[in-house]
Protein backbone atom coordinates (compact mmCIF):
# COMPACT_ATOMS: atom_id res chain seq x y z
CA UNK A 1 0.00 0.00 0.00
CA UNK A 2 1.06 3.68 -0.55
CA UNK A 3 1.47 5.66 1.95
CA UNK A 4 0.75 9.59 1.75
CA UNK A 5 3.77 11.69 2.56
CA UNK A 6 3.29 15.05 4.81
CA UNK A 7 5.29 17.45 4.96
CA UNK A 8 4.98 20.11 7.13
CA UNK A 9 5.51 22.12 10.19
CA UNK A 10 4.93 21.37 14.07
CA UNK A 11 2.75 23.54 16.08
CA UNK A 12 2.69 23.26 19.61
CA UNK A 13 -0.81 24.16 20.34
CA UNK A 14 -2.35 21.61 18.47
CA UNK A 15 -4.21 23.52 16.33
CA UNK A 16 -2.69 23.58 13.18
CA UNK A 17 0.46 21.77 11.18
CA UNK A 18 1.59 18.37 11.16
CA UNK A 19 -1.00 17.07 14.31
CA UNK A 20 -3.93 18.31 12.18
CA UNK A 21 -2.37 16.85 8.96
CA UNK A 22 -2.10 13.20 10.94
CA UNK A 23 -6.02 13.50 12.52
CA UNK A 24 -7.49 14.90 9.42
CA UNK A 25 -5.79 12.07 7.61
CA UNK A 26 -7.08 9.41 9.57
CA UNK A 27 -10.88 10.65 9.79
CA UNK A 28 -10.78 10.95 6.09
CA UNK A 29 -10.11 7.75 5.64
CA UNK A 30 -12.23 6.60 8.04
CA UNK A 31 -14.99 8.44 6.38
CA UNK A 32 -14.96 6.80 2.93
CA UNK A 33 -14.41 3.46 4.60
CA UNK A 34 -10.36 3.22 3.33
CA UNK A 35 -8.96 2.91 6.84
CA UNK A 36 -11.01 -0.37 7.75
CA UNK A 37 -10.58 -1.68 4.48
CA UNK A 38 -7.00 -0.67 4.37
CA UNK A 39 -5.10 0.90 6.93
CA UNK A 40 -3.75 4.34 5.70
CA UNK A 41 -0.30 4.50 6.01
CA UNK A 42 1.35 8.17 6.95
CA UNK A 43 5.08 9.50 6.27
CA UNK A 44 5.26 12.68 8.33
CA UNK A 45 8.22 15.11 7.74
CA UNK A 46 8.88 18.03 10.04
CA UNK A 47 10.11 21.29 8.31
CA UNK A 48 9.78 24.01 11.44
CA UNK A 49 8.88 23.55 14.97
CA UNK A 50 7.00 26.63 16.03
CA UNK A 51 5.91 28.05 19.16
CA UNK A 52 2.51 29.04 19.28
CA UNK A 53 -0.85 29.10 20.88
CA UNK A 54 -4.24 29.95 19.47
CA UNK A 55 -3.76 33.69 19.66
CA UNK A 56 0.17 34.18 18.90
CA UNK A 57 2.75 33.06 17.05
CA UNK A 58 5.94 33.22 19.14
CA UNK A 59 8.96 31.54 17.63
CA UNK A 60 9.68 29.32 13.84
CA UNK A 61 12.93 27.15 14.18
CA UNK A 62 13.24 26.03 10.99
CA UNK A 63 14.81 22.00 10.43
CA UNK A 64 18.10 22.31 9.03
CA UNK A 65 18.63 21.51 5.64
CA UNK A 66 20.57 17.93 6.22
CA UNK A 67 17.47 17.07 8.87
CA UNK A 68 15.20 17.68 6.31
CA UNK A 69 16.74 15.78 3.13
CA UNK A 70 17.74 12.79 5.56
CA UNK A 71 13.79 12.84 6.92
CA UNK A 72 12.47 12.65 3.34
CA UNK A 73 15.22 9.90 2.15
CA UNK A 74 14.00 7.75 5.06
CA UNK A 75 10.85 8.80 4.27
CA UNK A 76 10.62 7.24 0.98
CA UNK A 77 13.62 4.13 1.48
CA UNK A 78 10.72 2.96 3.74
CA UNK A 79 7.91 2.09 1.10
CA UNK A 80 6.13 3.55 -2.18
CA UNK A 81 4.74 7.11 -1.75
CA UNK A 82 1.00 7.64 -3.78
CA UNK A 83 0.74 11.04 -2.70
CA UNK A 84 1.83 14.44 -1.23
CA UNK A 85 0.45 17.18 0.84
CA UNK A 86 2.96 19.97 1.69
CA UNK A 87 2.13 22.70 4.89
CA UNK A 88 4.08 25.07 6.10
CA UNK A 89 7.73 24.69 4.28
CA UNK A 90 9.71 26.86 6.51
CA UNK A 91 11.84 28.37 4.85
CA UNK A 92 13.19 29.31 0.64
CA UNK A 93 16.14 27.14 0.99
CA UNK A 94 13.73 24.09 2.14
CA UNK A 95 10.99 24.94 -0.51
CA UNK A 96 13.91 24.08 -3.26
CA UNK A 97 14.78 20.96 -1.19
CA UNK A 98 11.71 19.80 -1.31
CA UNK A 99 10.83 20.48 -4.82
CA UNK A 100 14.53 18.82 -6.04
CA UNK A 101 13.41 15.77 -3.49
CA UNK A 102 10.17 15.57 -5.40
CA UNK A 103 11.24 16.17 -8.92
CA UNK A 104 13.80 13.62 -8.37
CA UNK A 105 12.52 10.56 -6.24
CA UNK A 106 8.71 10.24 -7.10
CA UNK A 107 7.46 9.53 -10.34
CA UNK A 108 5.54 12.42 -12.32
CA UNK A 109 2.40 10.94 -11.58
CA UNK A 110 2.45 11.14 -7.70
CA UNK A 111 -0.13 14.00 -7.15
CA UNK A 112 0.90 17.08 -4.69
CA UNK A 113 -1.37 19.34 -3.15
CA UNK A 114 0.64 22.24 -1.73
CA UNK A 115 -1.19 24.18 1.33
CA UNK A 116 0.65 27.70 0.45
CA UNK A 117 1.12 28.66 4.04
CA UNK A 118 1.98 32.16 4.33
CA UNK A 119 0.77 33.59 7.64
CA UNK A 120 -0.20 31.34 10.75
CA UNK A 121 -3.90 31.78 11.94
CA UNK A 122 -2.56 32.64 15.10
CA UNK A 123 -0.83 35.78 13.56
CA UNK A 124 2.72 36.11 12.17
CA UNK A 125 4.18 36.05 8.99
CA UNK A 126 5.71 32.28 7.68
CA UNK A 127 6.78 32.72 4.69
CA UNK A 128 6.80 34.93 1.53
CA UNK A 129 4.89 34.31 -1.70
CA UNK A 130 7.87 34.27 -4.30
CA UNK A 131 10.24 31.69 -2.01
CA UNK A 132 7.31 28.86 -2.73
CA UNK A 133 8.01 28.70 -6.74
CA UNK A 134 9.69 26.01 -6.66
CA UNK A 135 6.96 24.14 -4.73
CA UNK A 136 4.29 25.61 -7.04
CA UNK A 137 5.99 24.23 -10.11
CA UNK A 138 5.67 20.87 -9.02
CA UNK A 139 2.38 21.20 -7.28
CA UNK A 140 -0.51 19.18 -8.91
CA UNK A 141 -2.82 21.12 -7.10
CA UNK A 142 -2.33 24.31 -4.83
CA UNK A 143 -4.98 25.59 -2.43
CA UNK A 144 -4.87 29.06 -1.55
CA UNK A 145 -6.95 31.08 0.02
CA UNK A 146 -8.32 34.69 -1.26
CA UNK A 147 -5.68 36.43 0.69
CA UNK A 148 -3.32 33.89 -0.13
CA UNK A 149 -4.32 33.64 -3.74
CA UNK A 150 -3.70 37.64 -4.19
CA UNK A 151 -0.51 37.38 -2.61
CA UNK A 152 0.62 34.52 -5.18
CA UNK A 153 -0.64 36.36 -8.04
CA UNK A 154 1.19 40.01 -6.61
CA UNK A 155 -2.69 41.37 -6.94
CA UNK A 156 -5.20 42.85 -4.36
CA UNK A 157 -7.74 40.68 -2.91
CA UNK A 158 -10.28 39.29 -5.28
CA UNK A 159 -13.78 38.92 -4.69
CA UNK A 160 -16.15 38.13 -7.85
CA UNK A 161 -15.60 35.80 -10.36
CA UNK A 162 -13.71 37.38 -12.87
CA UNK A 163 -10.68 38.59 -10.42
CA UNK A 164 -10.80 35.24 -8.81
CA UNK A 165 -10.55 33.67 -12.09
CA UNK A 166 -7.70 36.15 -13.13
CA UNK A 167 -5.91 35.26 -9.59
CA UNK A 168 -5.99 31.45 -10.26
CA UNK A 169 -4.56 32.17 -13.87
CA UNK A 170 -1.76 34.21 -12.42
CA UNK A 171 -1.32 31.12 -10.00
CA UNK A 172 -1.70 28.04 -12.13
CA UNK A 173 0.85 30.47 -14.67
CA UNK A 174 3.75 29.33 -11.91
CA UNK A 175 3.60 26.09 -12.68
CA UNK A 176 0.85 24.36 -10.58
CA UNK A 177 -1.37 22.43 -12.72
CA UNK A 178 -4.79 23.18 -11.09
CA UNK A 179 -5.85 25.84 -8.13
CA UNK A 180 -8.91 25.46 -5.46
CA UNK A 181 -9.11 29.03 -4.09
CA UNK A 182 -11.05 28.84 -1.07
CA UNK A 183 -13.84 31.20 -0.39
CA UNK A 184 -13.86 30.57 3.62
CA UNK A 185 -12.43 34.16 4.20
CA UNK A 186 -14.97 35.97 1.83
CA UNK A 187 -18.48 37.61 2.35
CA UNK A 188 -22.35 36.42 1.48
CA UNK A 189 -24.67 33.28 3.20
CA UNK A 190 -22.99 31.16 1.22
CA UNK A 191 -18.64 29.78 1.11
CA UNK A 192 -17.74 29.17 -2.31
CA UNK A 193 -14.43 27.39 -3.42
CA UNK A 194 -13.13 27.26 -6.78
CA UNK A 195 -11.36 25.00 -8.36
CA UNK A 196 -9.64 25.88 -11.84
CA UNK A 197 -7.86 23.16 -14.09
CA UNK A 198 -7.38 23.56 -17.52
CA UNK A 199 -10.22 25.44 -18.97
CA UNK A 200 -13.03 24.10 -16.63
CA UNK A 201 -14.10 26.01 -13.70
CA UNK A 202 -15.92 24.17 -11.17
CA UNK A 203 -17.65 25.47 -7.74
CA UNK A 204 -18.51 24.34 -4.68
CA UNK A 205 -20.87 25.96 -2.42
CA UNK A 206 -21.72 25.49 0.81
CA UNK A 207 -23.46 27.85 3.65
CA UNK A 208 -21.09 29.74 5.38
CA UNK A 209 -20.84 29.17 9.01
CA UNK A 210 -20.91 31.64 11.88
CA UNK A 211 -17.77 29.45 13.71
CA UNK A 212 -14.30 28.15 12.83
CA UNK A 213 -11.89 26.32 13.89
CA UNK A 214 -7.79 26.79 13.44
CA UNK A 215 -6.65 24.31 11.25
CA UNK A 216 -8.75 24.23 8.54
CA UNK A 217 -6.68 24.44 5.64
CA UNK A 218 -4.38 21.76 7.07
CA UNK A 219 -7.44 20.22 7.31
CA UNK A 220 -8.69 20.35 3.83
CA UNK A 221 -5.67 19.95 1.61
CA UNK A 222 -4.58 17.28 3.32
CA UNK A 223 -7.90 15.46 2.70
CA UNK A 224 -7.73 16.24 -0.74
CA UNK A 225 -4.64 14.42 -1.11
CA UNK A 226 -5.98 11.01 0.82
CA UNK A 227 -8.63 11.70 -1.37
CA UNK A 228 -6.57 11.06 -4.38
CA UNK A 229 -4.20 8.95 -3.10
CA UNK A 230 -7.33 6.34 -3.19
CA UNK A 231 -8.14 6.94 -6.91
CA UNK A 232 -10.72 9.82 -6.98
CA UNK A 233 -10.25 12.34 -9.76
CA UNK A 234 -9.27 15.65 -8.77
CA UNK A 235 -12.59 17.26 -9.00
CA UNK A 236 -14.33 14.46 -7.22
CA UNK A 237 -11.58 15.17 -4.28
CA UNK A 238 -12.17 18.67 -3.61
CA UNK A 239 -15.74 17.57 -3.50
CA UNK A 240 -15.74 15.05 -0.86
CA UNK A 241 -12.98 16.44 1.28
CA UNK A 242 -14.76 20.03 1.13
CA UNK A 243 -18.42 18.33 1.91
CA UNK A 244 -16.17 16.38 4.86
CA UNK A 245 -14.53 19.90 6.34
CA UNK A 246 -17.87 21.39 6.01
CA UNK A 247 -18.94 18.74 8.47
CA UNK A 248 -15.45 19.30 10.81
CA UNK A 249 -16.59 22.71 10.95
CA UNK A 250 -19.99 22.13 12.22
CA UNK A 251 -19.39 19.89 14.98
CA UNK A 252 -18.42 20.84 18.61
CA UNK A 253 -14.83 21.63 19.01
Amino acid sequence: MSALLIIAGTDSSGGAGLTRDVAAAAAMAQATHHYCETPLLLRPVVTAVTAQTDRALRDVHPVPNEGLLAQLRAAIETGPIGAVKIGMVGSPTAAETIAHFLETELPDDCPVVLDPVLRSTSGGDLMQAADLTPLIMRADLITPNLSEAAQLAGQASASPLTDIATQARQVISLGAKAALIKGGHGTGAMSVDHLFEGDQCTAYERPRLSNGKRGTGCTLATSIAVQLLTGHSLAQACANAGDHVHTWLKAPA
